[in-house]
């Protein structure tokens, strides 16, 4: 737990760190030698498809049916299971990572980059319920990289190609121009953290390690 948190703090500062490089330096030269660079290109299109696998609506419909399996699992079957464990954090997981990156959203209301190509607007417009110009943190890498981060934490094998798939859905972002380097960066902070601290929670029942669970 203290390693955890340790690594929680410290991954934290150097986050927050490299965000406001971006934001001060890169980010809005990055945005615009891609818009003017690849807007309408077949790398642009190939970003685009690359997205889909982190849309949102598919996860929310995905957590609705785990969460679902989960209880029927609970009430008819068995409730100890492993896969059931398992699929219960990912659900968990997702969701609050989802919760927790729209209210920051919420809070700091960037302009995305279409903002400042259209209408030279760059920076913060705190409390925006504007959600569709709401650009940081992006929420695609948070739900790539909570998902992947939690299968990661399951399939120790696999674990770099979960985590290139969820670079390359982060990267997607920036190219279609939905995000800053410094969002993705920031999503991408959010979604790992989240996963493990959700293992790490259920991974002790009474202070004691859960069979199959430790991270």
């Amino acid at each position: 737990m203290k390693r955890l948190t340790y690594n929680t703090l410290i991954f934290g500062v150097i986050a927050l760190v490299v965000y406001l490089v971006f934001f001060l330096f890169f980010d809005k030269e990055i945005s615009h030698k891609v818009n003017d660079h690849l807007a309408g290109t077949k790398a642009q299109h190939i970003g685009t498809i690359v997205s889909t696998f982190a849309f949102g609506a598919y996860y929310r419909f995905l957590i609705a049916l785990g969460f679902l399996v989960v209880v029927i699992n609970a009430m008819f079957g068995n409730r100890s299971a492993r896969w059931s464990q398992y699929l219960l954090v990912i659900c968990v997981t997702l969701s609050v990572a989802i919760v927790f990156g729209d209210g920051i959203k919420y809070f700091l209301g960037r302009y995305r980059p279409v903002m400042s190509f259209d209408q030279g607007l760059y920076g913060l417009h705190f409390f925006s319920t504007e959600w569709e110009l709401n650009s940081s943190p992006s929420g695609h890498s948070i739900r790539a990289f909570a998902l992947l981060t939690c299968l990661s934490l399951l399939f120790r094998r696999m674990t770099p190609l979960f985590i290139s798939l969820a670079v390359l859905i982060g990267l997607s972002r920036v190219l279609v121009t939905a995000h800053y380097p410094s969002d993705v960066i920031f999503g991408a902070y959010i979604g790992i953290f989240i996963a493990l601290w959700a293992f790490r929670f259920f991974s002790y029942k009474d202070g004691k390690p859960v069979e199959g669970m430790n991270i």
